[in-house]
């Protein structure tokens, strides 16, 4: 009763025949005229003979197949479609309607079994591998239970109704109860009569509803229909006069009408540009801003029927615009309706649901829809939506007994929570047109979501409903996510902070001028145990990203500087350009360890008691610092030959190591050095007259940490 190409089957003469020729020629001519009520019997009839002569007459079946869905005797549709499974060359839209036909005859339970069969015989069929990747969602959907709760609007004992919409102080709904005119109006697809709008004040009492009449009413079908907020345009859904003989069926498509209220009666308005006789225009309705929402089968859709939006723009309708692939599917997306906060809700059998046609809704432009769950959602067709936000309650419709369509009340509590979502780098600045995955934690349902200029999402979370908020990351930024459970009213924030991806650390290493310090020794630390030891140069040290995952912390020694230590969690990683200073300060000039003291008489090696002043100074340093290994390295003045310094030089050189070892420091910790003549500090070179002051600055002993030793 609901189809959304409703037609007006034309009658036809056809000569009654017993032969198998004249009733196959009958069948098709009864389905070709969309008469599937009458058809199906004939072709079930003609299907079991074939069945009972082992003929298997596979066309036979389908069309009984065909015909039962369309007269929606679906249990006799799913009997020949299993039997149809047996063809060995069965195409994949059979396929899908065997599927289609489980879950609307709440077969689920053998849903995945004949998924897999499918795919054993079409493998790498597209539209089969979907079905696999939305059967758990189905089958999970079977159990999420909403915060609905439905009621029978009123006794149906004939008759079909649906599509109820507040008018004035009383409902308009769509009927086939009454048969109104002089002649018995039967619709010939399902045998019942024509649909009319008719008017109820009083759901207890059946025999009390009315033709509307403020609408001339048509011939075929009338509704659904739609209002504006204000109440002075309305939509209604109607047939073509017009048909259309395309594919050599004689049918009749659906039109949107406008009507304007003018002085308090409606008449007939302009005609929305759109409608066309080869497809379907219908189920229209106004959103908060007054557009077109409407469902159409037009060419270039995404799927059966999608659902489009025309805006009024300069006088006139707009060019219908798809609202694209976050609400349109492969199947059929059915009777929008846009709720009193901007809530767009509507029927599909192209998203994952639980059979026929489900509801689904969506909060935001762009959002996946949301299946609505249970109790709204059954197995069979619901649709015709209205609910009223601030009051929780509503209406809807549904085949769900006994796959007659029928009016129920539906109610929801309704609580005050809006949730804001930010989504921040580390150091708070807001990520703009990022998305976070939004996941229910009951029901496992998600979808994604893009953030706003300042870095946010919003949401109206169900009470007690728990949700986890995921930022997957990208190429600067780690992934971060929250999770929240909303218990109480009022607007909730959750706070997302995602840090810069880990990358290595530029150390500079500076003396307390900035100035880069060159030989300082660097150790790593991990868990208290020492590792790789290294001098620094004139260049900033690189910790790679692996270092910085593993190692705690950085020590530097310098002779003459005060010990400097780096925490790398101390380390503000939340910089795109990760550096930091390593600042050495001197020690107090007391404990200064000056080697340049450390002067030699004229080719002697002797320690002068001045230098032992500064020897002493680094045997204490070095007690301090016991691991730490040293070379003493001494040096000449220019006079003698190249051989005789380097000579001296090194019992120069080990006279002040012996001296530092007799003060208790091992051996292996300290190492002499004899340069001779090579690392002059002045101009004093063979064959230049200097001073005795300016040779003596040449004859000196100089200190620094050796990693060699």
């Amino acid at each position: 009763m609901k189809q959304l190409l409703s037609i007006i089957a034309v009658l036809c003469f056809v000569s009654h025949s017993f032969s198998q020729t004249m009733k196959e020629d009958y069948a098709n001519k009864l389905s070709k005229s969309l008469k599937f009520s009458e058809a199906y019997p004939v072709w079930a009839e003609m299907a079991k003979k074939s069945l009972k002569k082992n003929q298997n007459n596979w066309t036979y079946m389908k069309k009984a197949v065909e015909a039962a869905y369309n007269a929606e005797k679906y249990d006799k549709a799913l009997y020949w479609s299993e039997m149809l499974t047996a063809n060995p060359d069965l195409d994949v839209s059979d396929w899908e309607k065997y599927f289609q036909l489980l879950m609307i005859n709440s077969k689920h339970d053998r849903l995945i079994g004949a998924i897999d069969s499918a795919l054993m015989r079409k493998p790498n069929d597209e539209m089969i591998l979907n079905w696999k990747k939305q059967a758990p969602i189905i089958l999970r959907q079977l159990n999420e239970i909403s915060e609905y709760s439905i009621s029978n609007y009123r006794e149906m004992k004939k008759g079909e109704e649906f599509c109820a919409v507040p008018y004035k102080e009383q409902m308009i709904i769509v009927s086939n109860r009454r048969n109104t005119g002089f002649v018995n109006r039967n619709y010939s697809w399902t045998g019942q009569h024509f649909l009319d709008l008719v008017t109820i004040t009083d759901s207890t009492k059946l025999n009390k509803d009315k033709i509307w009449k403020e609408i001339k009413r048509t011939n075929p079908h009338d509704g659904p229909i739609a209002f504006s907020a204000d109440y002075k345009t309305a939509l209604l859904t109607v047939n073509h006069v017009e048909l259309d003989p395309s594919d050599g069926i004689r049918k009749s498509k659906l039109q949107l009408k406008i009507y304007r209220n003018k002085d308090g009666k409606w008449v007939e308005g302009e005609a929305f540009p759109y409608n066309d006789k080869v497809y379907s225009v219908g189920h229209g309705v106004f959103d908060l801003q007054g557009n077109i929402i409407f469902a159409s089968d037009k060419p270039g859709g995404m799927g059966g029927s999608d659902l489009y939006k025309s805006s009024w723009k300069d006088g006139a309708w707009s060019e219908p615009v798809n609202l694209g692939k976050s609400v349109n599917s492969r199947g059929n997306e059915l009777f929008p309706f846009v709720s009193n906060n901007g809530t767009l809700y509507f029927s599909s059998n192209g998203w994952p649901g639980n059979g026929g046609l489900d509801v689904f809704y969506q909060e935001k432009a762009d959002a996946n829809p949301k299946h609505i769950g249970n109790p709204i959602n059954t197995n069979a067709d619901d649709f015709g939506i209205y609910v009223d936000e601030n009051t929780g309650r509503g209406l809807l419709s549904s085949n769900r007994n006994n796959f007659r369509d029928q009016i129920y009340r539906i109610s929801k509590p309704v609580y005050k929570i809006e949730a804001e979502i930010t989504l921040v780098s580390c150091d708070n600045k807001p990520l703009d047109k990022r998305q976070i995955v939004v996941k229910n934690t009951k029901t496992l349902t998600e979808e994604i979501v893009t953030t706003d200029a300042k870095g946010k999402i919003s949401m109206k979370p169900s009470m007690n409903s728990n949700y986890t908020f995921s930022f997957v990351g990208d190429t600067q930024l780690d992934a971060v996510m929250a999770e929240k459970t909303f218990d109480k009213e009022g607007k909730i924030q959750v706070a997302l902070s995602a840090k810069y991806k880990k990358k290595s650390l530029k150390l500079k290493i500076v003396d307390e001028n900035g100035k880069n310090l060159v030989g300082a020794q660097l150790t790593y630390y991990t868990k208290g145990t020492s590792g790789k030891k290294f001098l620094t140069t004139d260049q900033p040290i690189e910790v790679s990203v692996e270092e910085m995952a593993t190692v705690d912390s950085i020590v530097g020694v310098m002779i003459n500087y005060k010990d400097c230590k780096i925490v790398m969690k101390d380390i503000n990683q939340c910089s795109p350009d990760l550096t930091a200073n390593m600042n050495f300060i001197k020690v107090d000039l007391s404990n200064v360890i000056d080697l340049k003291n450390i002067y030699y008489d004229f080719d002697l090696w002797n320690i002068r008691p001045e230098g032992k002043i500064e020897l002493d100074k680094l045997v204490k340093y070095m007690k301090e610092h016991p691991s730490l290994p040293v070379e003493l390295g001494s040096h000449t003045d220019c006079r003698g030959t190249d051989a005789y310094n380097v000579w001296l030089a090194e019992k120069r050189s080990q006279s002040c190591v012996n001296y530092i070892k007799s003060k208790g420091i091992p051996a292996d910790k300290i190492i002499a050095k004899g340069y001779g003549e090579k690392q002059l500090v002045n101009e004093c070179a063979d064959g230049v007259k200097c001073s005795e002051e300016k040779h003596q600055l040449n004859r000196r002993t100089t200190l620094k940490i050796d990693l060699n030793k």
